[in-house]
């Protein structure tokens, strides 16, 4: 059990609340510093979750992949809807009402939600409807109906690793000034399309073959504690300069490198900072964490509608706090006994 990557999902789940708080404003310089430089870029948050999904799956299906006798194509795929379906269909549920209120309901929008399809049309009024998070699960579906096929193919084509990115990168390079300035474009295709995010995926997948192969050297408290206050370094380093770089790459490439190095070395979990992140209060916020990132817009734009305009320093503690009680009650209540029942109904 890995789980200082397991605490480490909400602090990035934070980071995503932070870059949601648009609708604060105030006269302060400091707080508007920021949320325009620091808050703003809390979307690296789902970068992480994606390199992360990749790796957490390779690291406990891969082998079985290989082996077809340990492998049900049939039980894997149950698995993963009853980990994030049940949580869709409800924030789904109670966003409905509130988007009938504001006079932007679809049945096409809603029919595309419904089915996960949502992220595959780049545009806003699409792929972020309904429960504006909700694209990153459409997304996440697309890798788990593809992951399968990801380590196949990267265990009988050898070269694949290597290659893909020489040739998806200089695409993606290729394309920016055709999108640079759409906003739609922009995210459409560098943050919520489920092919190109797949690259973060399949990143995880490499980089959870690498770490089976290190993970047992030995690695002294000392070095370890270095090596991860030098990942967070790097992170801060390429965050510091993130705005010398067009932001349709800060949706992927960017940050590729030091999420790369976060996932890796803590999934090592060698060193100081490692060990506090193993504490039971930080796993357990990590464990309700996709209840949290799944439910805090909800809880955001039901409350901008509900309390008048002020109060918005209020509003920050208070949603955090609603969010994060509904998170735990979502968690204890909703998310994990009804995936197990799912699993115990259609799996052997």
């Amino acid at each position: 059990m890995l789980n200082s990557l397991t605490s480490l999902r909400f602090f990035f789940a934070f980071a995503v609340f932070l870059s949601h708080l648009t609708f604060v404003k105030t006269d302060l310089h400091w707080y508007n510093w920021l949320k325009n430089v620091v808050f703003f870029e809390g979307y690296v948050g789902v970068g992480f979750f994606f390199i992360l999904s990749g790796f957490v799956l390779a690291l406990n299906y891969e082998h079985k992949i290989i082996d077809n006798s340990k492998f049900s194509y049939k039980n894997f795929y149950i698995a993963r809807v009853a980990r994030i379906y049940p949580l869709h269909l409800l924030t789904f549920a109670l966003m409905i009402p509130l988007v009938i209120m504001n006079g932007i309901f679809g049945w096409d929008k809603a029919i595309l939600n419904f089915l996960l399809l949502q992220s595959y049309i780049p545009i806003k009024d699409y792929n972020f409807s309904i429960n504006n998070v909700s694209w990153s699960i459409s997304t996440e579906f697309f890798f788990y109906l593809m992951f399968p096929l990801y380590i196949i193919w990267l265990h009988k084509y050898k070269w694949l690793k290597y290659t893909l990115f020489i040739v998806a990168i200089p695409l993606i390079i290729y394309f920016e000034p055709y999108v640079n300035g759409h906003k739609d474009w922009e995210k459409g295709f560098y943050y919520v399309n489920p092919i190109v995010r797949s690259l973060d995926f399949i990143l995880g997948i490499i980089l959870c073959q690498i770490y089976k192969k290190v993970k047992d050297k030995e690695i002294s408290f000392s070095v370890g504690t270095l090596i991860e206050i030098g990942a967070l370094a790097v992170f801060v380093l390429f965050f510091t300069y993130y705005d010398q770089v067009p932001r349709p790459f800060r949706f992927n490439i960017y940050y590729w490198i030091p999420m790369v190095l976060i996932t890796f070395v803590f999934a090592l979990q060698r060193g100081f900072i490692s060990k506090l992140l193993q504490n039971k209060t930080l796993v357990y916020l990590g464990e309700i964490s996709f209840g949290f990132y799944m439910l805090h817009m909800i809880v955001i734009k039901y409350g901008n509608y509900l309390v008048p305009e002020g109060y918005d320093f209020i509003k920050i503690f208070v949603y955090f706090t609603i969010a994060i009680i509904l998170s735990i009650l979502c968690f204890e209540y909703f998310e994990k006994p009804l995936a197990k029942k799912i699993k115990q109904i259609f799996t052997k």
